[in-house]
């Protein structure tokens, strides 16, 4: 029971951070932190593992659903908005909170990371952190 109990544990822990991680690609969300009303960054970052690389031509999206008292200055975020290379794939998210205090903007990310032989899109929903002080 207790081993049942640990390894449920470790797989909470695992979802709650802010990782994601996959045999092709793993993701990684930065939180963004600031002074209330100011602006604050937060990094989306797809790094292509193995064999994969992340491909170039990909129309990749990031499309943000900020809650009440966060504002973003892009709610959709194109390929054209990231920097983009084989390794890596990241979009720079920034954001405003009215007030004080630890919200979350959801978002779904688009992609596709390729191998030689084969091309893999994906759709992948991450939170970020927004933490005003």
């Amino acid at each position: 029971m207790k081993k049942a109990l640990s390894l449920a544990a470790v797989a909470i822990l695992a979802f709650a951070g802010a990782a994601f991680a996959g045999d092709k690609y793993d993701v990684k969300v930065s939180p963004a932190a600031g002074k209330s009303g100011g602006k604050a960054t937060a990094v989306v970052t797809v790094k292509a593992k193995g064999a994969y690389h992340v491909n170039l031509e990909y129309p990749h999206k990031l499309v943000l659903k900020a809650p009440d008292g966060v504002t973003v200055e892009k709610a959709k975020l194109v390929a054209a908005d990231a920097k983009v290379s084989k390794e890596e794939l990241s979009f720079t998210v920034v954001a405003t909170a009215a007030a004080p205090g630890k919200k979350t903007i959801e978002a779904e990310l688009k992609g596709a990371v390729c191998t030689d032989t084969t091309c893999e899109p994906f759709t992948e929903t991450v939170s970020i952190p927004v933490d005003a002080k």
